[in-house]
């Protein structure tokens, strides 16, 4: 799928640098008034009271009880096949990037270069005209390769597919200097073209359809752009495709943060993974020349690095224009965007409409220019008290974290300490950052959508060389402030939340206290939680991959997390298919502690300003009120294809879990809705996981 065509179940490339909350699907439309304007908030306080099941025991369904009016109301829209509360913010988010861009245009032309890119972008009669022009030379250059050298050449390009991508960013091992890093996870969509390793090799039906269908449209693409093409030369790159996806590394080796730390030579380099030109391709990056380089998935790319060697050429050659294309297509007559979607929208996601031009191209424009649009989305929608009461949230935060550390009887004393010093340490940044990029370096046409996407790139990867050339060069923040999402970087020891995030019903100034800390202060708690996870626990205080942990206390977490694992995996979404909770431990963790001390600092917080936290609104307490913000924060529509994906790939359980499987942990839920063991969710103290 191109970059501007998203699919609602496609998770966006990640750099091995964040645990990130969100595998966001974007959002479309929805009839439900609340999806495009603020949810209104249920006795002026923040809950949709109308959605809640009198009909359903809390203890038996919470999420169903909390959503069920929602779920039998709301409209999923057209384009997506799964949609929530956090794609309705998204839809907000996007009407507002909209609403600037719409001003933006009506600036002088050349003047505005958030108008120029969109302006690129849209207009399709001016890109139909051009045909494949814009990529022509690229193609000729491509299919004029003769060497294995020059594959790794153009290979380097951010455009093209790959068996290894690059990225600077701080060395695990010393958090005092950044290195280029090279791995497949960066590269993640650029070095397939199917979803996963699993759509070349199993023999389910499904699957082999998919298989085919793909050769097809790897062999209409090529012929659509007068190359070589038939059935054998496609045959040839699903072949290759299928060899590269056999030695690509798992989602659990992915998450294993030692498994992706091997600091090496580029010496050591080539004598590691032999069979790939290293030095051709890392001149070609753009990035400075380096002695020292951290090689992620490592043994990924050996086995790609073998395959490369010995695959012709010319499959090469057909493997890179196939991929250029494609890679291109949103920028490419209505033909190639056709064929792309008709392949990645209604093949392997079943979906039969597709999100406007202009909608796609809002997204284009916040995805490439997106500090640009952030310094507007903040002037104009994200006032100073907001940001003002999201950190008085903060220090309440950080206060319930360290008494739960503090509290946790399973830590020894020499781990409690480095923790405690973790703690203090991590950074909270949330809204925006003051210092945001003006791109005055980056030409921008109105007319050229495909070269100002590489002049974007080209300027990305000088910045990030910056980085290389000066150690004490903080980094900027990966996620603008326009962002629906939220992150922790372990090497930054760092929580990053955009003001994107920061609206209803995640957040509020003007709701109930409890319905905050319930709903952002829970996806806070989760993202400080992931500082702590079975990942996150393996930096300390300043960043640095270090076994800090005593042997004991490392023993009484994993049995501790054993029994989240146990939980998750049996769990159902669909009929005979479980959840992988070893795959998805790190999301559920952060899940089930961001709540314990989100409901910690709610205490503190009320503790502090004289609320009484029994008092009744609506009929609910205030820890009633707590435990409903988190239940609607994850409401979500689902087709059996989007659960299907999620339960086999995802990192985040499904949303129904994220709910249910946090709140039958604690006692404090079950004391607020009177659960007894005669209802469906009891799970005897004995058998509740608990971490902090």
């Amino acid at each position: 799928m191109t970059a501007a065509e998203t699919l609602p179940d496609a998770c966006p490339t990640r750099r091995n640098l964040c645990a990130t909350l969100l595998a966001l699907p974007l959002a479309l439309a929805t009839r439900r008034t609340f999806a495009a304007t603020a949810l209104p908030a249920g006795g002026g306080w923040g809950v949709d009271l109308a959605s809640i099941s009198p009909g359903t025991k809390p203890g038996d369904d919470f999420y169903e009880y909390v959503n069920k009016g929602w779920m039998d109301t709301a409209t999923k829209p057209d384009g997506y096949s799964q949609y929530g509360e956090m794609n309705a913010m998204f839809l907000r988010t996007e009407a507002r990037i909209r609403a600037i861009i719409e001003t933006a245009a009506r600036e002088p032309a050349g003047s505005c270069k958030l108008a120029d890119l969109y302006t690129s972008y849209v207009d399709v009669a001016a890109i139909d005209q051009l045909g494949l022009q814009p990529i022509r030379a690229d193609l000729d250059a491509i299919l004029s390769i003769t060497t294995l050298d020059q594959v790794a050449q153009r290979m380097a390009h951010p455009m093209s597919h790959t068996i290894a991508g690059t990225y600077v960013f701080l060395d695990a091992g010393d958090t005092r200097q950044s290195l280029l890093h090279i791995d497949q996870q960066v590269a993640n969509g650029r070095v397939v073209g199917l979803p996963g390793a699993i759509y070349y090799a199993s023999e389910d039906p499904k699957h082999a359809t998919h298989r085919l269908a793909y050769q097809d449209y790897i062999t209409r693409t090529l012929d659509r752009a007068g190359l070589e093409s038939g059935r054998a030369i496609a045959a040839s790159i699903l072949a290759l495709e299928g060899r590269l996806a056999a030695g690509m590394w798992s989602r659990e080796q992915l998450r294993d943060r030692k498994l992706n730390y091997h600091r090496m030579s580029i010496k050591a380099l080539a004598e590691y993974a032999p069979g790939f030109p290293w030095q051709s391709f890392l001149q070609a990056t753009g990035y400075p020349p380096v002695e020292t380089i951290v090689l992620n998935t490592d043994t990924a790319i050996r086995a790609a690095a073998r395959i490369f060697a010995e695959t012709p050429v010319a499959t090469w050659r057909s493997y890179l224009a196939f991929h250029w294309i494609h890679n291109h297509a949103h920028l490419l007559p209505a033909a190639f965007q056709d064929a792309s979607f008709r392949f990645y929208g209604t093949e392997l996601y079943g979906l039969t409409t597709r999100r406007s031009r202009a909608d796609r191209g809002i997204q284009f424009v916040s995805q490439n220019l997106p500090e640009l649009v952030g310094a507007r989305y903040i002037e104009q929608f994200f006032k100073a008290s907001d940001r003002d009461a999201i950190e008085a949230m903060a220090p309440f935060m950080k206060q319930a974290f360290r008494v739960r550390i503090q509290q946790a009887s399973w830590l020894d004393q020499t781990t409690r300490t480095t923790a405690l010093a973790k703690l203090d340490k991590m950074g909270l940044r949330l809204g925006y950052p003051d210092d945001l990029r003006d791109y005055s370096e980056v030409e921008i046409s109105p007319v050229d959508p495909i070269g100002n996407l590489h002049r974007l790139k080209a300027a990305q990867v000088e910045l990030d060389a910056g980085y290389l050339a000066d150690p004490q060069r903080p980094y900027r923040w990966h996620l603008p402030p326009q962002s629906v999402d939220g992150s922790y970087s372990p090497q930054l020891n760092s929580v990053t939340f955009p003001a994107g995030l920061l609206q209803s019903p995640a957040f509020d100034a003007a709701a109930d206290s409890a319905v905050n800390f319930g709903a952002i202060g829970a996806v806070l708690g989760h993202e400080m939680a992931h500082g702590f996870d079975d990942q996150g626990s393996r930096f300390d205080d300043n960043g640095n991959l270090s076994d800090w942990w005593t042997p004991l206390a490392r023993a009484a977490f994993d049995k501790r997390t054993d029994v989240l694992v146990a939980q998750y995996s049996n769990y159902q979404p669909l009929p005979g298919m479980h959840l992988d909770g070893r795959r998805s431990l790190g999301e559920n963790l952060a899940d089930l502690v961001g709540v314990t001390v989100a409901l910690e600092a709610y205490r503190l917080h009320a503790a502090a300003n004289g609320i009484d936290t029994a008092a009744v609104r609506d009929g609910f307490s205030g820890e009633q009120r707590f435990f409903l913000g988190w239940a609607q924060l994850w409401r979500t529509l689902h087709t059996e294809a989007s659960l299907k994906s999620e339960t086999e790939q995802g990192y985040h359980s499904p949303a129904r879990y994220r709910v249910n499987g946090v709140v039958k942990n604690l006692q404090a839920w079950y004391d607020a809705f009177n659960v007894g063991s005669e209802d469906g969710m009891f799970v005897a103290p004995a058998d509740r996981a608990s971490i902090w």
